[in-house]
Protein backbone atom coordinates (compact mmCIF):
# COMPACT_ATOMS: atom_id res chain seq x y z
CA UNK A 1 0.00 0.00 0.00
CA UNK A 2 2.83 2.31 0.89
CA UNK A 3 4.62 1.56 -2.39
CA UNK A 4 1.41 2.22 -4.32
CA UNK A 5 1.07 5.61 -2.53
CA UNK A 6 4.62 6.57 -3.36
CA UNK A 7 4.13 5.56 -6.99
CA UNK A 8 0.98 7.70 -7.19
CA UNK A 9 2.87 10.71 -5.80
CA UNK A 10 5.60 10.29 -8.39
CA UNK A 11 3.07 10.10 -11.23
CA UNK A 12 1.23 13.18 -9.96
CA UNK A 13 4.50 15.07 -9.63
CA UNK A 14 5.55 14.18 -13.16
CA UNK A 15 2.18 15.25 -14.54
CA UNK A 16 2.38 18.54 -12.59
CA UNK A 17 5.84 19.26 -13.96
CA UNK A 18 4.66 18.38 -17.48
CA UNK A 19 1.70 20.76 -17.22
CA UNK A 20 3.93 23.45 -15.69
CA UNK A 21 6.46 23.02 -18.50
CA UNK A 22 3.73 23.30 -21.14
CA UNK A 23 2.37 26.41 -19.43
CA UNK A 24 5.79 27.98 -19.07
CA UNK A 25 6.73 27.10 -22.64
CA UNK A 26 3.48 28.55 -23.91
CA UNK A 27 4.12 31.69 -21.86
CA UNK A 28 7.61 32.06 -23.29
CA UNK A 29 6.30 31.50 -26.82
CA UNK A 30 3.59 34.12 -26.35
CA UNK A 31 6.11 36.60 -24.86
CA UNK A 32 8.53 36.02 -27.75
CA UNK A 33 5.74 36.32 -30.30
CA UNK A 34 4.47 39.55 -28.73
CA UNK A 35 8.01 40.96 -28.58
CA UNK A 36 8.66 40.08 -32.23
CA UNK A 37 5.37 41.53 -33.37
CA UNK A 38 6.00 44.69 -31.38
CA UNK A 39 9.41 45.17 -33.04
CA UNK A 40 8.06 44.53 -36.55
CA UNK A 41 7.11 47.25 -38.99
CA UNK A 42 6.13 47.49 -42.64
CA UNK A 43 7.84 50.07 -44.87
CA UNK A 44 6.43 50.17 -48.39
CA UNK A 45 7.77 46.91 -49.87
CA UNK A 46 9.61 45.80 -46.75
CA UNK A 47 8.63 43.89 -43.64
CA UNK A 48 11.25 44.67 -41.00
CA UNK A 49 11.99 43.09 -37.63
CA UNK A 50 14.25 44.92 -35.17
CA UNK A 51 15.80 42.71 -32.48
CA UNK A 52 15.85 45.59 -29.99
CA UNK A 53 13.52 48.11 -31.58
CA UNK A 54 14.46 50.80 -34.08
CA UNK A 55 15.54 53.35 -31.45
CA UNK A 56 18.84 53.27 -29.57
CA UNK A 57 19.50 55.02 -26.27
CA UNK A 58 22.75 54.75 -24.33
CA UNK A 59 23.61 56.27 -20.95
CA UNK A 60 26.69 56.07 -18.72
CA UNK A 61 28.72 55.28 -21.80
CA UNK A 62 32.23 53.85 -21.58
CA UNK A 63 34.55 53.99 -24.56
CA UNK A 64 36.27 50.72 -25.44
CA UNK A 65 38.99 49.49 -27.77
CA UNK A 66 37.78 48.06 -31.07
CA UNK A 67 38.65 44.52 -29.98
CA UNK A 68 36.06 44.82 -27.22
CA UNK A 69 33.59 46.65 -29.42
CA UNK A 70 33.34 43.82 -31.94
CA UNK A 71 32.41 41.48 -29.08
CA UNK A 72 29.38 43.58 -28.11
CA UNK A 73 25.80 42.46 -28.77
CA UNK A 74 24.48 43.44 -32.21
CA UNK A 75 21.30 45.14 -33.30
CA UNK A 76 19.80 42.62 -35.72
CA UNK A 77 17.62 43.76 -38.61
CA UNK A 78 15.61 41.10 -40.48
CA UNK A 79 14.07 42.40 -43.69
CA UNK A 80 11.68 40.74 -46.15
CA UNK A 81 10.76 42.11 -49.57
CA UNK A 82 6.97 41.68 -49.78
CA UNK A 83 6.65 43.23 -53.26
CA UNK A 84 6.77 41.48 -56.63
CA UNK A 85 9.97 43.14 -57.89
CA UNK A 86 13.55 43.41 -56.67
CA UNK A 87 14.13 46.46 -54.47
CA UNK A 88 17.20 48.22 -53.11
CA UNK A 89 16.97 49.15 -49.45
CA UNK A 90 19.03 51.79 -47.64
CA UNK A 91 19.84 51.19 -43.97
CA UNK A 92 20.62 54.46 -42.23
CA UNK A 93 21.51 55.45 -38.70
CA UNK A 94 20.12 58.81 -37.60
CA UNK A 95 21.55 60.60 -34.57
CA UNK A 96 18.68 62.45 -32.90
CA UNK A 97 18.63 66.08 -31.81
CA UNK A 98 18.44 65.24 -28.11
CA UNK A 99 21.62 63.14 -28.27
CA UNK A 100 24.27 65.03 -26.25
CA UNK A 101 27.39 62.97 -26.92
CA UNK A 102 30.10 63.86 -29.44
CA UNK A 103 29.80 61.26 -32.22
CA UNK A 104 33.37 61.65 -33.56
CA UNK A 105 34.33 58.43 -31.77
CA UNK A 106 31.18 56.47 -32.69
CA UNK A 107 32.26 53.31 -34.48
CA UNK A 108 30.14 51.05 -36.69
CA UNK A 109 30.49 47.49 -37.92
CA UNK A 110 27.93 45.53 -39.95
CA UNK A 111 27.89 41.86 -40.97
CA UNK A 112 25.43 39.71 -42.90
CA UNK A 113 23.70 40.78 -46.10
CA UNK A 114 25.05 44.28 -45.47
CA UNK A 115 28.78 44.26 -44.80
CA UNK A 116 30.62 47.23 -43.31
CA UNK A 117 34.15 46.97 -41.99
CA UNK A 118 34.95 48.80 -38.77
CA UNK A 119 34.60 52.49 -39.57
CA UNK A 120 33.87 55.74 -37.80
CA UNK A 121 30.30 56.97 -38.11
CA UNK A 122 31.52 60.37 -39.31
CA UNK A 123 33.18 58.70 -42.32
CA UNK A 124 29.94 57.12 -43.54
CA UNK A 125 28.13 58.74 -46.46
CA UNK A 126 25.66 61.43 -45.43
CA UNK A 127 21.98 61.11 -46.30
CA UNK A 128 18.98 63.39 -46.09
CA UNK A 129 16.61 61.96 -43.52
CA UNK A 130 12.86 61.92 -44.10
CA UNK A 131 12.31 61.99 -40.33
CA UNK A 132 12.05 64.95 -37.98
CA UNK A 133 14.26 65.58 -34.89
CA UNK A 134 17.35 64.24 -36.71
CA UNK A 135 20.76 65.88 -36.23
CA UNK A 136 22.84 63.61 -38.48
CA UNK A 137 21.88 60.92 -40.96
CA UNK A 138 24.41 58.43 -42.33
CA UNK A 139 24.20 55.46 -44.68
CA UNK A 140 25.33 52.16 -43.13
CA UNK A 141 24.76 50.16 -46.30
CA UNK A 142 22.56 48.96 -49.15
CA UNK A 143 20.82 45.66 -49.75
CA UNK A 144 19.29 44.46 -53.02
CA UNK A 145 16.39 42.18 -52.04
CA UNK A 146 14.46 39.94 -54.43
CA UNK A 147 10.69 39.31 -54.10
CA UNK A 148 9.85 37.26 -50.97
CA UNK A 149 13.54 37.15 -50.05
CA UNK A 150 14.55 37.69 -46.42
CA UNK A 151 17.91 39.19 -45.51
CA UNK A 152 19.50 39.81 -42.17
CA UNK A 153 22.28 42.08 -40.95
CA UNK A 154 23.91 42.54 -37.54
CA UNK A 155 25.00 46.06 -36.66
CA UNK A 156 27.36 46.78 -33.77
CA UNK A 157 28.28 50.20 -32.48
CA UNK A 158 30.60 51.50 -29.78
CA UNK A 159 32.70 54.53 -28.92
CA UNK A 160 36.38 54.10 -29.75
CA UNK A 161 38.60 54.63 -26.70
CA UNK A 162 41.45 55.95 -28.86
CA UNK A 163 39.22 58.69 -30.29
CA UNK A 164 37.44 59.55 -27.03
CA UNK A 165 39.33 58.31 -23.94
CA UNK A 166 37.27 60.47 -21.55
CA UNK A 167 33.56 60.42 -22.34
CA UNK A 168 31.24 62.62 -20.29
CA UNK A 169 29.28 60.21 -18.09
CA UNK A 170 26.26 62.50 -18.25
CA UNK A 171 26.19 62.42 -22.05
CA UNK A 172 23.39 60.54 -23.79
CA UNK A 173 23.46 58.84 -27.17
CA UNK A 174 20.12 58.65 -28.96
CA UNK A 175 19.74 57.31 -32.48
CA UNK A 176 17.19 55.65 -34.71
CA UNK A 177 17.47 53.27 -37.64
CA UNK A 178 15.82 54.46 -40.82
CA UNK A 179 15.13 52.08 -43.69
CA UNK A 180 14.07 53.46 -47.04
CA UNK A 181 13.66 52.32 -50.63
CA UNK A 182 16.45 53.96 -52.66
CA UNK A 183 13.98 54.92 -55.41
CA UNK A 184 11.93 57.02 -53.02
CA UNK A 185 14.80 58.58 -51.10
CA UNK A 186 15.69 62.26 -51.34
CA UNK A 187 19.43 62.71 -51.75
CA UNK A 188 21.22 65.43 -49.85
CA UNK A 189 23.06 68.11 -51.79
CA UNK A 190 26.84 68.19 -51.53
CA UNK A 191 26.71 71.04 -49.01
CA UNK A 192 24.03 69.29 -46.92
CA UNK A 193 26.20 66.19 -47.00
CA UNK A 194 29.21 68.08 -45.63
CA UNK A 195 27.17 70.03 -43.07
CA UNK A 196 25.10 67.12 -41.77
CA UNK A 197 26.26 67.92 -38.22
CA UNK A 198 25.73 71.67 -38.54
CA UNK A 199 24.55 72.19 -34.95
CA UNK A 200 27.80 70.86 -33.52
CA UNK A 201 29.86 72.82 -36.07
CA UNK A 202 28.24 76.13 -35.21
CA UNK A 203 28.53 75.54 -31.46
CA UNK A 204 32.32 75.07 -31.59
CA UNK A 205 33.20 78.75 -31.66
CA UNK A 206 36.32 80.07 -33.33
CA UNK A 207 39.59 78.10 -33.44
CA UNK A 208 42.90 79.40 -32.14
CA UNK A 209 44.59 80.77 -35.26
CA UNK A 210 47.61 82.19 -33.44
CA UNK A 211 49.54 79.07 -34.32
CA UNK A 212 49.45 76.22 -36.81
CA UNK A 213 46.99 73.34 -36.44
CA UNK A 214 48.58 69.89 -36.18
CA UNK A 215 45.46 68.02 -35.03
CA UNK A 216 42.12 66.90 -36.44
CA UNK A 217 39.80 69.85 -35.80
CA UNK A 218 37.08 69.38 -38.40
CA UNK A 219 34.75 72.08 -39.67
CA UNK A 220 34.27 75.61 -38.35
CA UNK A 221 31.87 78.41 -39.20
CA UNK A 222 32.54 82.11 -39.66
CA UNK A 223 30.06 84.87 -40.45
CA UNK A 224 30.56 87.27 -43.36
CA UNK A 225 28.39 90.18 -44.57
CA UNK A 226 26.86 87.75 -47.10
CA UNK A 227 26.11 84.86 -44.75
CA UNK A 228 27.98 81.92 -43.22
CA UNK A 229 31.10 80.19 -44.51
CA UNK A 230 32.20 76.78 -43.26
CA UNK A 231 35.82 75.68 -43.56
CA UNK A 232 37.99 72.67 -42.70
CA UNK A 233 40.96 73.02 -40.34
CA UNK A 234 43.88 70.80 -39.37
CA UNK A 235 44.14 67.12 -40.24
CA UNK A 236 41.23 66.07 -42.46
CA UNK A 237 40.70 62.56 -43.81
CA UNK A 238 37.24 62.88 -45.36
CA UNK A 239 37.42 65.89 -47.71
CA UNK A 240 38.69 64.18 -50.88
CA UNK A 241 36.86 64.73 -54.17
CA UNK A 242 37.39 63.20 -57.59
CA UNK A 243 36.28 65.59 -60.33
CA UNK A 244 37.42 65.93 -63.97
CA UNK A 245 39.55 62.84 -63.30
CA UNK A 246 41.61 64.88 -60.83
CA UNK A 247 42.02 64.69 -57.05
CA UNK A 248 40.79 67.70 -55.06
CA UNK A 249 40.38 68.67 -51.41
CA UNK A 250 37.35 70.47 -50.01
CA UNK A 251 38.26 73.83 -48.51
CA UNK A 252 34.75 74.56 -47.29
CA UNK A 253 31.17 75.58 -48.05
CA UNK A 254 30.38 79.11 -49.21
CA UNK A 255 27.49 81.39 -48.24
CA UNK A 256 25.43 80.21 -51.23
CA UNK A 257 26.08 76.50 -50.43
CA UNK A 258 28.55 76.06 -53.28
CA UNK A 259 31.50 73.87 -52.31
CA UNK A 260 35.04 75.22 -52.68
CA UNK A 261 37.71 72.81 -53.94
CA UNK A 262 41.49 73.12 -54.30
CA UNK A 263 43.55 70.78 -56.48
CA UNK A 264 45.46 68.35 -54.26
CA UNK A 265 48.70 68.84 -56.20
CA UNK A 266 49.95 71.75 -58.28
CA UNK A 267 48.63 71.74 -61.84
CA UNK A 268 51.83 73.35 -63.09
CA UNK A 269 54.81 75.45 -61.96
CA UNK A 270 55.36 79.00 -63.18
CA UNK A 271 55.77 82.65 -62.18
CA UNK A 272 52.92 84.67 -60.74
CA UNK A 273 54.12 87.58 -62.87
CA UNK A 274 56.91 88.11 -65.39
CA UNK A 275 57.48 91.57 -63.94
CA UNK A 276 58.44 92.43 -60.37
CA UNK A 277 59.31 96.13 -60.25
CA UNK A 278 55.85 97.53 -59.41
CA UNK A 279 53.37 96.60 -56.71
CA UNK A 280 50.68 96.26 -59.41
CA UNK A 281 52.22 92.92 -60.40
CA UNK A 282 50.77 91.29 -57.29
CA UNK A 283 47.34 91.62 -58.91
CA UNK A 284 45.56 88.99 -60.95
CA UNK A 285 44.87 91.92 -63.24
CA UNK A 286 46.30 95.42 -63.47
CA UNK A 287 45.83 98.51 -65.59
CA UNK A 288 48.55 99.66 -68.00
CA UNK A 289 48.04 102.60 -70.38
CA UNK A 290 44.33 102.57 -69.49
CA UNK A 291 44.06 98.92 -70.56
CA UNK A 292 43.25 96.02 -68.23
CA UNK A 293 45.97 93.38 -68.43
CA UNK A 294 45.70 89.79 -67.19
CA UNK A 295 48.74 88.84 -65.17
CA UNK A 296 50.67 85.73 -66.24
CA UNK A 297 49.08 83.52 -63.60
CA UNK A 298 45.58 84.62 -64.63
CA UNK A 299 46.08 83.64 -68.25
CA UNK A 300 47.57 80.28 -67.28
CA UNK A 301 44.71 79.46 -64.90
CA UNK A 302 42.10 80.27 -67.54
CA UNK A 303 43.89 78.11 -70.10
CA UNK A 304 44.18 75.23 -67.62
CA UNK A 305 40.47 75.50 -66.77
CA UNK A 306 39.43 75.44 -70.42
CA UNK A 307 41.61 72.40 -71.16
CA UNK A 308 40.73 70.35 -68.09
CA UNK A 309 37.13 71.27 -67.23
CA UNK A 310 35.31 73.35 -69.86
CA UNK A 311 36.46 71.18 -72.78
CA UNK A 312 35.19 68.06 -71.01
CA UNK A 313 31.63 69.37 -70.71
CA UNK A 314 32.06 69.84 -66.95
CA UNK A 315 31.76 73.62 -66.93
CA UNK A 316 28.08 73.39 -65.91
CA UNK A 317 29.08 71.99 -62.50
CA UNK A 318 31.27 75.00 -61.67
CA UNK A 319 29.87 78.43 -60.79
CA UNK A 320 31.55 81.84 -60.94
CA UNK A 321 32.62 82.93 -57.45
CA UNK A 322 34.46 85.79 -55.83
CA UNK A 323 38.23 85.32 -55.61
CA UNK A 324 39.92 87.83 -53.33
CA UNK A 325 43.23 89.36 -54.45
CA UNK A 326 43.48 91.85 -51.57
CA UNK A 327 45.44 94.86 -52.80
CA UNK A 328 44.58 97.19 -49.91
CA UNK A 329 47.82 98.60 -48.49
CA UNK A 330 49.55 101.09 -46.21
CA UNK A 331 52.85 102.89 -46.89
CA UNK A 332 55.45 103.18 -44.11
CA UNK A 333 59.00 104.50 -44.70
CA UNK A 334 58.95 103.70 -48.42
CA UNK A 335 57.78 100.17 -47.60
CA UNK A 336 54.34 99.12 -48.89
CA UNK A 337 52.54 96.66 -46.63
CA UNK A 338 49.48 94.97 -48.10
CA UNK A 339 46.44 94.18 -45.95
CA UNK A 340 47.36 90.50 -45.75
CA UNK A 341 50.72 91.33 -44.15
CA UNK A 342 49.04 93.23 -41.35
CA UNK A 343 46.44 90.48 -40.77
CA UNK A 344 48.63 87.39 -41.03
CA UNK A 345 52.12 88.47 -39.91
CA UNK A 346 51.43 91.21 -37.37
CA UNK A 347 47.99 90.38 -35.98
CA UNK A 348 47.22 86.69 -36.75
CA UNK A 349 43.71 87.72 -37.71
CA UNK A 350 42.63 86.08 -41.02
CA UNK A 351 39.42 87.03 -42.77
CA UNK A 352 37.18 85.55 -45.45
CA UNK A 353 35.83 88.97 -46.41
CA UNK A 354 37.67 90.84 -49.14
CA UNK A 355 38.68 94.37 -48.04
CA UNK A 356 37.70 97.15 -50.39
CA UNK A 357 40.44 99.25 -51.94
CA UNK A 358 40.99 101.97 -54.53
CA UNK A 359 44.03 100.43 -56.24
CA UNK A 360 43.95 99.93 -60.01
CA UNK A 361 45.01 96.31 -59.57
CA UNK A 362 43.78 93.38 -57.52
CA UNK A 363 40.47 93.36 -55.68
CA UNK A 364 37.60 90.90 -55.81
CA UNK A 365 37.20 88.94 -59.06
CA UNK A 366 34.08 87.01 -59.99
CA UNK A 367 35.27 84.11 -62.13
CA UNK A 368 35.28 80.31 -62.39
CA UNK A 369 38.87 79.58 -61.41
CA UNK A 370 41.37 81.19 -59.08
CA UNK A 371 43.74 80.39 -56.23
CA UNK A 372 43.49 80.09 -52.49
CA UNK A 373 44.14 83.13 -50.29
CA UNK A 374 46.76 83.29 -47.56
CA UNK A 375 43.91 83.91 -45.09
CA UNK A 376 42.39 80.57 -46.08
CA UNK A 377 45.77 78.89 -45.57
CA UNK A 378 45.86 80.19 -41.98
CA UNK A 379 42.26 79.16 -41.30
CA UNK A 380 43.05 75.70 -42.69
CA UNK A 381 45.88 75.30 -40.18
CA UNK A 382 48.92 76.96 -41.75
CA UNK A 383 50.86 79.75 -40.08
CA UNK A 384 53.41 82.34 -41.12
CA UNK A 385 56.96 81.13 -40.47
CA UNK A 386 55.86 77.76 -39.03
CA UNK A 387 56.24 74.48 -40.92
CA UNK A 388 53.28 72.13 -40.71
CA UNK A 389 53.42 68.67 -42.30
CA UNK A 390 50.06 67.61 -40.86
CA UNK A 391 47.25 69.86 -42.08
CA UNK A 392 45.32 68.91 -45.18
CA UNK A 393 46.74 71.62 -47.47
CA UNK A 394 50.32 70.43 -46.99
CA UNK A 395 51.46 68.54 -50.09
CA UNK A 396 55.25 68.84 -50.01
CA UNK A 397 55.28 71.51 -52.72
CA UNK A 398 56.03 75.23 -52.88
CA UNK A 399 52.90 76.93 -54.19
CA UNK A 400 51.36 80.37 -54.58
CA UNK A 401 48.43 81.97 -52.83
CA UNK A 402 46.88 85.04 -54.46
CA UNK A 403 47.33 87.36 -51.44
CA UNK A 404 49.87 90.18 -51.92
CA UNK A 405 52.38 90.57 -49.07
CA UNK A 406 54.53 93.69 -49.57
CA UNK A 407 56.47 95.85 -52.01
CA UNK A 408 59.94 97.10 -51.13
CA UNK A 409 63.11 98.04 -53.03
CA UNK A 410 61.25 97.68 -56.33
CA UNK A 411 60.38 94.07 -55.54
CA UNK A 412 56.76 92.89 -55.44
CA UNK A 413 56.15 89.98 -53.06
CA UNK A 414 53.24 87.66 -52.49
CA UNK A 415 52.33 85.06 -49.86
CA UNK A 416 53.29 81.49 -50.74
CA UNK A 417 53.40 78.11 -48.98
CA UNK A 418 56.79 76.42 -48.74
CA UNK A 419 57.50 72.71 -49.08
CA UNK A 420 57.27 72.39 -45.30
CA UNK A 421 53.69 73.64 -45.26
CA UNK A 422 54.52 77.04 -43.74
CA UNK A 423 53.30 80.40 -44.99
CA UNK A 424 56.08 82.65 -46.27
CA UNK A 425 56.73 85.56 -48.65
CA UNK A 426 58.18 85.16 -52.15
CA UNK A 427 58.88 87.33 -55.17
CA UNK A 428 56.15 87.29 -57.81
CA UNK A 429 58.66 86.12 -60.44
CA UNK A 430 59.49 82.91 -58.56
CA UNK A 431 58.78 79.58 -60.29
CA UNK A 432 56.28 77.99 -57.90
CA UNK A 433 53.29 75.65 -57.99
CA UNK A 434 49.82 76.76 -59.03
CA UNK A 435 46.90 74.96 -57.35
CA UNK A 436 43.62 75.89 -59.06
CA UNK A 437 40.55 76.56 -56.92
CA UNK A 438 36.97 76.14 -58.17
CA UNK A 439 33.48 76.26 -56.64
CA UNK A 440 30.91 73.56 -57.38
CA UNK A 441 27.29 74.36 -58.14
CA UNK A 442 25.08 74.29 -54.98
CA UNK A 443 22.45 71.80 -56.18
CA UNK A 444 24.76 68.92 -57.08
CA UNK A 445 24.67 65.61 -55.23
CA UNK A 446 27.54 63.22 -54.69
CA UNK A 447 28.38 59.60 -53.98
CA UNK A 448 31.21 58.29 -51.83
CA UNK A 449 32.32 59.05 -48.28
CA UNK A 450 35.10 61.57 -48.94
CA UNK A 451 38.00 59.40 -47.84
CA UNK A 452 41.10 59.00 -49.98
CA UNK A 453 40.08 55.47 -50.98
CA UNK A 454 36.42 56.43 -51.49
CA UNK A 455 36.39 60.10 -52.56
CA UNK A 456 33.25 62.08 -53.25
CA UNK A 457 32.22 61.90 -56.90
CA UNK A 458 29.60 64.09 -58.52
CA UNK A 459 26.36 62.46 -59.62
CA UNK A 460 26.41 63.45 -63.29
CA UNK A 461 23.14 64.54 -64.92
Amino acid sequence: MKKKYIFSLVVISIMFLFVLTIGTGYGLWVATKESTEKSATTLNCFKVYFSNGDTIEMKNIDSVVNEEGIESSPYTLTITNICSETKELQVRLNVLNDSTIDTNALTIQAAGNIEKEITLYKNLSNTKSTLEDVNQSKLIGLASIQPNETVRTNIKMWFDEKKAPNIDKNAIFKARFELIDTESSIKATFAENILSNIGVIESKGNPNVNTASFEEEGLFMTATPNGKIYYYRGVVNNNYVKFANLKWRIVGVNENNSVKLILDKSAFYQKFSDKVNAMDYTGLKYIYNNETINNVVSNSLNEWYNNNIASKDLDKYVIPSNFCNDSSYTLMNYHTYFGGYQRLVNEKNPTLSCPSNSADFGGNYNQKVGQITADEIVLAGGSYGVNNYNYYLYNGENFYTQTPADYYNYIANIFTVNNGGGLEISRVDSELGIRPVINLEPSITVSGSGTQSDPYTIDMN
